[in-house]
């Protein structure tokens, strides 16, 4: 009677952990490419980011880049922080997500010095990215950080 008793628990526990839901209220985001990492200063210029994520509910709502630049010689970042509203589509617990940021969008300091050896003779920025996703319920995900993008300067 007791191993019926014991083997009756570990069925229902057995059961009641495999009924868990895949994806959690909080929404994941990854990084799956970013291309080009260095971006040129002609006009017209951009870099792409693919994310993967994950959202039980389907909901997400908006995209943060929170944007650093690593030079050694500090200065105040343009922009440091890019906001991109997803536009309305088919609630999907799990998919891409694709940034086109432009090369105005990625400039990280006003005036770059004059560094002789650089492309057209001034300091290029370089940044990373920290980003979140956020769904219409509040819910934030981990953050992300890209790799390294090099901004040619003009």
């Amino acid at each position: 009677m007791q191993k019926l008793v014991l083997y009756s628990a570990l069925g229902l526990i057995l059961f009641a952990a495999c009924g868990k839901d895949k994806f959690q209220d909080k929404p994941t985001v990854e990084i799956k490419s970013v291309n080009p990492t260095q971006v040129s200063v002609l006009s017209g210029s951009y870099t792409e980011i693919l994310l993967g994520f994950t959202d039980k509910q389907g909901d997400l709502d908006s995209v943060y880049l929170y944007k650093e630049r690593l030079n050694s010689i500090q200065k105040p970042v343009q922009f440091p922080i890019l906001p991109y509203r997803l536009p309305d589509f088919p609630e999907k617990s799990k998919g891409e997500i694709k940034l086109t940021i432009l090369n105005t969008d990625l400039v990280a300091s006003e005036n770059p010095r004059n560094q002789p050896n650089a492309p057209n003779g001034k300091e290029p920025d370089t940044i990373i990215f920290k980003i979140i996703v956020k769904d219409r319920g509040g819910n934030v995900s981990d953050t992300v950080t890209t790799e390294q993008l090099v901004i040619e300067r003009s």
